[in-house]
């Protein structure tokens, strides 16, 4: 049953990385072509909005990197202390 957990976990951690990597950019196109369209600003705020899109999901990958590095990082035995024994 542990095995199904961790396999269960390992799906949902890679579904949001997904959505997270996926959803900025399509916010930020849909915001440009919104104004764009709505607002009548020029064509050229796409190219700065998908910019923006795509360097938030760098940083989300980024910070899933990070967290999957920390998570499989050899615990460090510390040498015993004097109070730290039985």
């Amino acid at each position: 049953m542990k095995g199904w957990m961790n396999a269960l976990r390992e799906l949902a951690w890679l579904t949001q990385l997904g959505f997270s990597l996926v959803t900025p950019p399509f916010l930020c196109a849909f915001g440009a072509w919104w104004l764009i369209d709505a607002k009548g600003w020029p064509a050229w705020v796409m190219l700065p909005a998908l910019a923006l899109g795509l360097g938030a999901a760098g940083a989300s990958f980024w910070g899933f990197y990070r967290y999957v590095q920390r998570k499989n990082k050899p615990d460090k035995k510390r040498p015993a202390a004097f109070n730290d024994h039985v």
